[in-house]
């Protein structure tokens, strides 16, 4: 298998700022290694880190009119109707490439025409990396305020919605794709998720309840919280702890 590795520093705000409250997208500069390939830019790593994660699970083509994997610009949110996805537009300037799931592995095509092939766990490691980042610069910062405006407002929820669900389900699935036993809170309630001789587990502390599944995926398809699927909550899921 190839080398995927993507990193981005010198965070920074609208004009270069240290912290600004009033914008919402983060610029930095992003370097991302293709085998022996090294590609560096300077754009808007918060639409970055958001496509990152959408390729988690969805493949992204190099389009004319689609926005770049590293956009100069990464303004306008476009809200689905019930805010839990968004699209995001900007300028015809950045850096951009091919992603493509192949079963356990992922391609990438660059515009070069070069090919690189990683395996998906290796992939959702750099992602969900590179994602935290971006994350602890904006909690770092001073508490955005949200637009008044409709349509920004929107973007701005949806796309910090869909985050959170598609950082949530990649953490999870890497967690126990390898054998990582957790501690998680819902609603109130504290689980554990553990597993021996192959058979898992979701234990709640407070109901005592516990489910039993033969393998993780059968946990991640069929645990509940109560009479809902844990997928289905997987973005209010907080990750206590990851042993």
């Amino acid at each position: 298998m190839g080398v995927f590795r993507i990193k981005a520093d010198n965070f920074e705000w609208i004009g270069g700022a240290a912290d600004d409250p009033q914008d919402l997208c983060l610029h930095g500069h992003v370097t991302v290694q293709f085998g022996d390939t090294v590609l560096e830019d300077t754009g808007t790593v918060s639409a970055t880190a958001l496509y990152l994660l959408k390729t988690l699970t969805n493949d992204k083509l190099m389009a004319e009119y689609d926005i770049q994997m590293i956009p100069c610009c990464g303004h306008t949110l476009i809200a689905n109707d019930d805010l839990t996805e968004v699209a995001i537009s900007g300028c015809d300037t950045g850096t951009d490439w091919t992603t493509i799931h192949e079963g356990n592995a992922v391609r990438f095509i660059l515009p070069s025409g070069q090919e690189e092939v990683v395996t998906l766990r290796e992939y959702q490691y750099e992602v969900l990396d590179f994602a935290k980042s971006v994350k602890r610069f904006y909690d770092a910062c001073t508490t955005k305020e949200i637009p008044e405006n409709e349509f920004d407002r929107n973007g701005y929820t949806a796309f910090w919605k869909e985050w959170q669900r598609r950082y949530n389900d990649g953490l999870m699935l890497l967690s126990l794709e390898t054998g990582r036993e957790m501690e998680l809170s819902h609603d109130g309630l504290h689980y554990f998720v553990s597993h021996k001789d192959g058979d898992w587990s979701l234990y709640c502390e407070e109901s005592k309840e516990m489910q039993l599944f033969p393998g993780w995926y059968a946990l991640y398809e069929n645990a509940r919280f109560g009479d809902k699927l844990l997928r289905d909550e997987i973005a209010s899921v907080c990750f206590d702890a990851i042993l």
